[in-house]
């Protein structure tokens, strides 16, 4: 999978990048789904989704773009498709956490999970601390980086 537009994939130090990984190990109707909203709302709208049934600001920096829908529902919703292409398949309930990069024209994608196997409050809360804790790793890299440059 590659990088959207302005959408990118948070990496540790070791390469890791725990968002794609999430992504790649999704069933096929969740990862059409969410790689669907990511190319045609998030690269488009980048955080003004905050604005929208498709996102949240989650404060300090951290976003949550959230997906209820199906590939051709998310189509059916932005005028793409009719709405008969848009039918339902289970339940959809994803939850990807991002910050924005350098000049704040880039999305980057830090963790997700599938909020629909564990709606808990317990699991969300977790979830979110992981992506703080990632967008901390993140912007202490970038801090390195500027010292060494």
């Amino acid at each position: 999978m590659t990088d959207h537009g302005d959408i990118q994939f948070y990496e540790d130090e070791t390469g890791r990048a725990p968002c794609r990984e999430w992504i790649d190990k999704l069933g096929n109707i969740e990862r059409a789904a969410i790689l669907t909203a990511i190319e045609l709302v998030l690269a488009e709208r980048g955080t003004d989704v905050c604005q929208t049934e498709f996102g949240k600001n989650l404060g300090k920096g951290l976003h949550e773009f959230r997906l209820r829908w199906t590939a051709a529902e998310v189509k059916s919703k932005l005028g793409r498709v009719s709405d008969a292409a848009a039918e339902k398949s289970g339940k959809i309930l994803l939850r990807a956490f991002s910050c924005t990069g350098p000049g704040r024209k880039i999305i980057l994608l830090l963790s997700g999970y599938d909020k629909a196997r564990d709606p808990s409050d317990k699991r969300q809360q977790r979830e979110i601390e992981k992506a703080r804790n990632l967008y901390t790793a993140h912007r202490e890299a970038l801090k390195r980086d500027r010292k060494r440059a």
